[in-house]
């Protein structure tokens, strides 16, 4: 038994080393190394300083949660210096997946509240957990539901069995999850351009987002979404211009340079990552 005494103390002084170190990379280090040995694990617990998640394994978001510590908040982050006012009343989290934007979030005191959409029964119970793990509950209002163009029922497919970030709204197929649809408007009464921010991750369903969030939309509420064209270019990409031409501004948050708002700057974008088969996040405000 002294033999395991032994190995037991070792393995505590390794933990402690991480745990103390102020070294990033040695710190990314041994979390890669926990990574690269989990692989038979179906689930990975997070607790990179000190925010908490259940994870899906053997996943590229999770990788690079579990090792860097972090997933699109950055770009949430980015986004926020284009405001004078920084911290806000609301967010609203169209595609939220299991969390790992927004709780950070609101753990961090950018938003009072977060109103949350996820329309995958999976991702939405890890999001729940994640949530709760976190001491949040009470900030965020969470909905197991995707948002379009109407109120109705849809199809939820996964497109990447290795990436749970690429459920896709599609027509009824083989291997699809039924979902409940809903819109924008319905749920941003209380929201206006100077308390909200929209943060949406909807896989190419943009377009019909937009179109039912005409009215939230026209309140000019500062919105980060993705622009992936390859899987919205047979789409009503006109349409997706014609939703956000009020506003003022728009950016790429890959670079730092504003443009304002015309069908030249937008497109400008979209070309350039449809020409390399590549996605950023816009932001229009």
């Amino acid at each position: 038994m002294k033999i395991y005494r032994i190995i037991e103390s070792v393995i505590k002084k390794i933990y402690n080393i991480q745990k103390n170190s102020k070294n990033k990379e040695l710190k990314r280090t041994f979390y890669s190394a926990e990574y690269n040995t989990s692989y038979k694990k179906k689930f990975l617990f997070s607790n990179y300083h000190e925010t908490s998640y259940i994870l899906k394994n053997r996943e590229e978001i999770t990788k690079r949660v579990f090792i860097g510590g972090e997933f699109d908040y950055g770009v949430l982050r980015k986004g926020l210096k284009n405001l004078k006012k920084k911290n806000r009343k609301f967010l609203i989290s169209v595609g939220s997946h299991v969390g790992t934007t927004l709780i950070p979030a609101i753990r961090n005191n950018l938003f009072e509240h977060c109103i949350a959409f996820e329309p995958s029964l999976d991702n939405f119970r890890l999001l729940t957990a994640n949530v709760n793990i976190n001491q949040i509950e009470k900030k965020v209002t969470l909905f197991n539901l995707g948002l379009s163009d109407k109120v109705t029922k849809g199809y939820l497919k996964l497109f990447h069995p290795n990436n749970s970030g690429d459920f896709r709204v599609v027509k009824k197929t083989k291997n699809v999850e039924k979902i409940q649809l809903n819109i924008l408007d319905n749920f941003t009464s209380k929201i206006n351009k100077n308390n909200s921010l929209i943060f949406m991750d909807a896989q190419g369903h943009e377009p019909e987002i937009f179109i039912g969030g005409r009215k939230t939309l026209k309140k000019k509420i500062p919105m980060i979404f993705e622009l992936m064209p390859s899987i919205i270019k047979n789409r009503n990409t006109e349409g997706l211009y014609d939703s956000i031409k009020h506003y003022k501004n728009l950016t790429d948050l890959r670079e730092s340079r504003i443009f304002k708002m015309s069908k030249i700057n937008f497109f400008k974008i979209y070309g350039r990552y449809e020409k390399n088969k590549s996605y950023t996040d816009v932001m229009v405000f």
